[in-house]
């Protein structure tokens, strides 16, 4: 990353309007823990594919496989709120969970619409 994109990203001015900036997730949790939420991010864009549009999936997918799960899960409810698709409770409690261990607000997974 240039320095001026670094600068950009600090203040807060890079990437889109609606990023989550938040803390950066503990890395001191467990090994274990850090794998089921590493796995669970690898399976999390597909699980959604069919209420996301090609572009979001995508966008999705691309931020998980490349780590940054912040806004992998930030661009899915995103998403997933803006094309008013529903969800089951099942993936409510995944979705809050996630957010949970990435330390983003979990209210976010309650404003979408349940199935």
């Amino acid at each position: 990353m240039s320095v001026l994109s670094e600068a950009l990203q600090l203040l807060g001015l890079a990437g889109g309007a609606n990023r989550y900036r938040g803390p950066a997730p503990c890395t001191d949790r467990p090994r274990h823990e850090q794998r089921e939420l590493a796995a669970t991010m690898r399976r999390l864009p597909g699980r959604f594919a069919d209420r996301l549009s090609a572009c979001a999936l995508e966008q999705v997918t691309s931020a998980a496989a490349a780590g940054r799960w912040a806004e992998a899960v930030d661009d899915l409810i995103t998403a997933l709120h803006a094309r008013a698709e529903a969800v089951t409770d099942q993936e409510r409690v995944e979705l809050r969970a996630v957010l949970e261990a990435l330390e983003m607000p979990a209210e976010r997974a309650d404003a979408l619409l349940g199935r």
